[in-house]
């Protein structure tokens, strides 16, 4: 009987950790989604809104940013060297502990600078989300350039 017990006791763990990480998931591929359609509209202040008061973005080439002020200007500036583009991205590893989340992913990024040229990049990311007050918000940005930029 007590093999039976602890059987079942393995099962329920098993079967909530998994639970958890499939929560894991879907909340980062929603809060994904949130950054990715702000981005798209250009809705500066909305993306700003999807970061801490505090947080840290380290955008690959650049010295870091800190807070919402600031990686709120670092977006509307980078839109005026390539103002046609799309992004795309896709999650690798999710992690999940207490209040905080970790996604770890590549994206795709493709667009047409001012002069007229194309700009393809692939790259790695990795997000720190932390949730506060019931509400998840990007407490930490980093990522690189995989492949260099390619002009034609």
């Amino acid at each position: 009987m007590s093999r039976f017990l602890a059987g079942c006791f393995v099962i329920i763990v098993l079967s909530t950790m998994v639970h958890g990480a499939d929560d894991a998931k879907f909340t980062v591929a929603k809060l994904n989604e949130a950054w990715l359609s702000a981005y798209k509209a250009a809705d500066f202040d909305g993306l700003a809104a999807l970061y801490a008061d505090d947080a840290v973005v380290m955008p690959s080439g650049r010295e870091p940013l800190q807070g919402r002020k600031a990686i709120r200007n670092f977006f509307a500036e980078d839109f005026k060297y390539v103002p046609e583009h799309t992004m795309t991205s896709k999650s690798i590893r999710v992690e999940a502990s207490g209040s905080l989340l970790v996604d770890s992913g590549e994206y795709r990024y493709d667009g047409i600078n001012t002069e007229g040229k194309p700009v393809h990049i692939t790259g790695n990311y990795t997000t720190v989300f932390k949730k506060t007050d019931g509400h998840w918000d990007t407490a930490i940005e980093i990522w690189n350039v995989r492949t260099p930029e390619e002009s034609r």
